[in-house]
């Protein structure tokens, strides 16, 4: 009985695996039209976009996610590997507002290495995101010449809530009309949720006071609150210094407070103060945050090494420390000597010895050894520039 039933097993088998494997090839045949049928639409699809591209420079799509900021949060998110600030919209209509034109954040050739383009303004100086090496905060800065940056605010929400209380000081000295406000209209919903129309108006303070004490510090306000104390009869110089003091201290890591000190010591013809200030600003700061290369080269030289390369300035601040360092400090790991190969990459940049394409591929290498991988990426992302 089983060697019979087997034996039917064996002489049906054949016929169903021939069966089975009939239909499979039909359908396999089918499939294979299908996604044949379906390339040839993509094709299609893809040549038509890519004509209507070349006739007109970007999408009506692409457009509106520029003047929306959806182009810019997308990019944060997927090259930048950072959650874009909420207000991200909000800056870019209030720049439009101001006069500037959005561009695409991939617009990066000739920019700083960890920059993020906005908007070009009338002056062709670009306002940008930076992101930082030392923490997660995304900075909004001018940059003029490309690399050489001044910080407009912290974040983006200081910057929008900055923009309509000068707006609104504006009106208020020209006697305008407070419907025409079109900077906290462009702002919007976020704009409204951030800042009460008449608020500055109510308080009665200027506006370097009023920034300072309610909304966040502004180096353009910082420095404009010690020029206050500095113009009055007879100056106020402790006031001023103390002012400085805080500029430097909420923007350590930038050039430029530190240089603004050096040019007021110079002013107050205290030689001493005035050269290790500028020091300072070079010895602890990236070269790029002093503000322009006129700044830059004029705080070399009141330092004392102008003529010299990055290199041999570089030497020369190791050597002033002395020759027992490695002692105090210890050993260096590489993430360390990483991140100081890529601030001497980006001076590189900023002093004119080398260009941005030139350091892209080795600063993506020191932040991936220095392990921040979100800047590596961002940084490689320009590579094809």
């Amino acid at each position: 009985m089983a060697s019979s039933s087997l034996a039917t097993v064996r002489c049906v088998a054949p016929t169903q695996v021939r069966s089975r494997l009939s239909t499979q090839n039909a359908r396999q045949t089918k499939y294979a039209l299908t996604r044949s049928q379906k390339r040839s639409s993509n094709r299609r699809q893809k040549s038509s976009f890519r004509n209507h591209a070349s006739a007109d420079d970007s999408s009506s799509e692409s457009s509106n996610d520029l003047t929306t900021g959806l182009a810019h949060d997308e990019y944060l998110r997927s090259v930048a590997a950072t959650p874009p600030p909420a207000e991200l919209g909000a800056l870019i209509a209030v720049l439009q507002a101001q006069g500037a034109t959005p561009v695409l954040p991939s617009e990066r050739e000739g920019l700083h290495p960890l920059c993020i383009p906005l908007a070009r303004n009338s002056d062709e100086s670009v306002t940008c995101l930076k992101l930082n090496v030392e923490d997660t905060a995304i900075e909004v800065v001018n940059a003029v010449d490309g690399v050489h940056l001044s910080l407009l605010s912290k974040n983006c929400k200081e910057y929008v809530v900055k923009a309509m209380v000068v707006e609104e000081a504006e009106a208020n000295e020209n006697g305008d009309d407070k419907s025409d406000a079109i900077i906290a209209t462009a702002a919007g919903a976020i704009g409204a949720s951030l800042y009460e129309p008449g608020a500055f108006t109510t308080l009665g303070k200027d506006i370097p006071t009023y920034l300072t004490l309610r909304v966040g510090k502004f180096p353009e306000q910082m420095e404009q609150l010690t020029q206050k104390h500095l113009s009055k009869s007879p100056s106020d110089e402790m006031s001023a210094f103390v002012t400085c003091d805080l500029y430097k201290s909420t923007f350590g890591f930038w050039g430029r407070p530190h240089w603004y000190l050096s040019n007021i010591y110079e002013r107050l013809d205290r030689k001493e103060e005035s050269r290790d200030c500028a020091r300072f600003a070079l010895t602890d700061c990236e070269w790029s945050t002093l503000g322009s290369v006129e700044d830059l080269n004029e705080c070399l030289e009141r330092s004392g090494w102008s003529g010299k390369t990055v290199d041999e300035v570089k030497e020369i601040i190791d050597t002033r420390r002395g020759p027992n360092r490695d002692a105090f400090d210890g050993p260096k790991t590489d993430a360390q000597v990483a991140e100081e190969l890529a601030l001497t990459l980006l001076d590189k940049v900023a002093f004119g010895e080398l260009s941005t394409k030139e350091v892209i591929q080795r600063l993506a290498e020191c932040y991936s050894t220095a392990e921040k991988p979100g800047l590596a990426k961002l940084v490689m992302s320009a590579y094809s520039l």
